[in-house]
């Protein structure tokens, strides 16, 4: 059997099957039996694609999330704007459907009562090609009528997987490394390097023949390797006691592989997606400074300031980016920091030494200050007073240092890696380790407000899952503040337990939030949709305080009325 006759309602049986199953055996098991016995014919792209649509590279996405995906399907079945379907599907986290906060099942519940109970009878295949149109459709009207059609050729279980499939999140309970190892058993290993699961699939046919280990190759995106957290210098030193010890300044870009094959650059995310628009900015001083013809680059991409002679705030590269494709001069400009080589010439360096590859890496790349940089022991470019951005550490006192020379200069934080260890795409056994500003405790807390709160999806769907926080403004004329100014959203820190109890208690004093109503005269907000809450605090004096802690850094605020706001905030107690 192939996808052009396998039932698509065979396939969501075996994912309601493992669904459903709670030991992690089962579910394994579910699996091998459909690749066993039901893709016959060995054709295993067409369904792999879809149980596992993260890793599909060969369709483009869809451009839908809950939001939009909710008025596409109110309008594919032609309910009214103020019917009680319609409003469930739109407030899918506020209530009105016994499974809040989870869409696709909000969606089932809706669409139930409005398809046949039967199945619609579509093949793999087909439900293939039409979520091949959706994913090229240009507009929303485009993209109802073909889940208008997919509709009306499914029934709700069915159309319950499809919306899944397009939300790339299936919640099976198992993870991409168990689905491709109950595959073949050589998958993963070969994704790692080819991040290409159409590739896989033709290449791995048979369970039974092992597949020897293919190396990378120049223009197939690698998985990277990672670096594990920790807590604290003391954790990373216990993890590479012993070892060469290279320290690296993390910076806060988009982790981005150069791949060079003469004239010919792309750049890949971590993601496996080819960010075409660094083009124009990039591809000439690539082809110019890299010496030799095939090569593959790790690094981080930013943005520089020429003005400021140092690199720019997080958040910028896309709108450089497009200056540059546009040739409109600024004074940013786009800046790769090459960290590694994993390709050189005709052949893979991976199973080199860090050091080893550090010294090729010197050897291949010719830096262009402000353009192309390269990481290594002992470098770093603009004013004299900014830190090296490498260097070799041999204690943790040196390790704590150079942390809070990163930390004092605005940077996302440190890697510690093994000098003497070889690249491992998608490792993270503790080879690379990294420590960032939101790891450790700051020594310096904060104390905020709640003023309103938000309801949360998944498995606190239809309950209040997150805080609106405020800063107390200074009263004018002395005595305790009065107003509050929006500084952040937090979600974290506190156990159910806490939550629970803390929501109990402010519950009497929540108000709802209705289109065009006005936030307490308490309260001073920037209202824009990402800030407003779902339940505003009535009376700030009936609320409570939350002490917090964040990353050491601050950011410009766009969302909320105070200035700046923090990056990664987690409640550490209730007040």
């Amino acid at each position: 059997m192939c996808d052009r006759t396998v039932q698509f309602s065979v396939l969501c049986s075996m994912l309601e099957a493992v669904a459903r199953s709670k030991k992690p055996a089962l579910k394994r098991k579910h699996f091998r039996t459909f690749f066993d016995h039901v893709y016959c014919d060995r054709e295993f792209f067409s369904a792999l694609r879809l149980i596992l649509p993260s890793l599909d590279r060969d369709r483009g996405t869809y451009g839908l999330k809950e939001a939009v995906l909710a008025k596409c399907i109110s309008d594919a079945l032609g309910l009214s704007k103020e019917s009680e379907d319609a409003k469930k599907l739109l407030n899918w986290k506020k209530g009105g459907s016994s499974s809040v906060g989870n869409f696709p099942l909000v969606a089932a519940e809706i669409l139930y009562r409005r398809q046949s109970a039967s199945s619609g009878y579509m093949t793999i295949k087909d439900v293939n090609d039409l979520l091949d149109r959706l994913a090229s459709a240009e507009n929303r009207d485009e993209k109802t009528v073909i889940l208008s059609e997919l509709i009306s050729k499914t029934n709700a279980q069915e159309m319950k997987w499809i919306i899944m499939f397009v939300l790339k999140d299936l919640k099976l309970g198992v993870s991409e490394k168990t689905v491709l190892h109950e595959f073949h058993p050589d998958a993963e290993d070969l994704f790692n390097v080819t991040c290409d699961l159409k590739l896989v699939c033709e290449k791995l046919k048979d369970r039974n023949q092992r597949y020897k280990r293919q190396d990378i190759v120049v223009g197939k995106p690698v998985r990277p390797q990672l670096a594990s957290r920790v807590a604290g210098v003391d954790d990373a030193w216990k993890k590479l006691k012993g070892k060469r010890i290279v320290a690296e300044c993390k910076f806060d870009g988009d982790r981005i592989q150069i791949h060079k094959d003469g004239n010919d650059v792309h750049f890949y995310s971590r993601n496996f997606i080819d960010h075409k628009e660094y083009t124009e900015g990039m591809s000439a001083i690539i082809i110019d400074h890299v010496k030799i013809e095939k090569c593959i680059l790790d690094g981080e991409m930013l943005v520089w300031n020429r003005l400021t002679n140092r690199f720019a705030e997080f958040g910028s590269n896309q709108e450089v980016a497009k200056a540059a494709k546009d040739g409109l001069q600024t004074d940013q400009q786009l800046c790769f920091v090459a960290f590694d080589i994993l390709y050189s010439g005709d052949t893979s360096v991976t199973h080199q030494s860090l050091s080893e590859r550090h010294l090729l890496l010197k050897q291949v790349v010719k830096p262009l200050k402000g353009s192309l940089e390269l990481l290594l022991p002992e470098s770093g470019v603009g004013p004299d007073n900014q830190p090296c951005w490498s260097m070799l550490v041999y204690s943790p006192e040196e390790i704590n240092k150079f942390f809070l020379e990163t930390v004092e200069n605005r940077d996302e934080g440190i890697v510690l890696k093994d000098l003497d260890s070889k690249w491992e795409p998608g490792d993270r056994s503790g080879k690379w380790v990294k420590l960032k500003p939101d790891y450790v405790h700051a020594g310096s807390d904060l104390d905020a407000l709640i003023i309103g709160c938000y309801l949360g999806s998944g498995r606190r769907g239809g309950e209040i899952g997150q805080f609106l926080l405020g800063l107390a403004e200074r009263p004018k004329h002395g005595g305790y503040p009065t107003r509050f100014m929006s500084f952040c959203k937090i979600g974290s820190g506190l156990s159910d337990d806490e939550r629970d109890v803390l929501v109990s208690k402010l519950r009497p004093y929540l108000r709802k939030y209705e289109k065009g109503s006005k936030p307490p005269s308490f309260y001073t907000v920037t209202n824009v949709a990402k800030e407003r809450p779902d339940y505003w605090v009535e009376q700030p004096d009936k609320s409570f305080v939350l002490e917090i802690t964040s990353d050491i850094r601050t950011i410009k605020s766009e969302v909320f009325a105070a200035p700046y706001s923090l990056r990664f905030p987690r409640a550490r107690r209730v007040r």
